[in-house]
């Protein structure tokens, strides 16, 4: 297993060596451009992840029940995209993303506890 904290800190370093400028933050002007940045690729991703999507679903309704496994493979990329730019936005924020998931979790688990099935 590995662990998200490492992968935070793979990220950085990566970042810091090929795109260095993007961590040059002296100002809130700065931070709030890095900010965009990120969630303007996010979206980026993520459409492009929906729209892979749209394009399965279209194929396997309309054209006999055809599952391309080319789509999934597409699928598998695009999510570690966002996962990567998930990964930028965390460090951006100065967040531990593992110990920051574990606190929603239990959030979560309280927030949905009416949901669980009884039995």
């Amino acid at each position: 297993m590995v662990d998200i904290k490492y992968l935070q800190m793979l990220q950085k370093e990566f970042d810091l060596e090929f795109f260095p400028g993007f961590w040059r933050i002296s100002s809130k002007e700065d931070f709030l451009n890095s900010l965009k940045h990120i969630a303007i690729a996010l979206s980026g991703e993520v459409g492009e992840f929906s729209n892979l999507v749209k394009k399965l679903d279209r194929v396997f309704m309309n054209k006999g029940g055809e599952f391309r496994e080319d789509y999934l493979d597409s699928l598998r990329e695009e999510l570690v995209d966002i996962f990567i730019y998930v990964l930028i936005g965390a460090n951006l924020l100065g967040i531990d993303l593992g110990e920051s998931y574990l606190e929603r979790l239990e959030f979560n688990k309280r927030r949905f506890s009416s949901f669980k099935e009884h039995g």
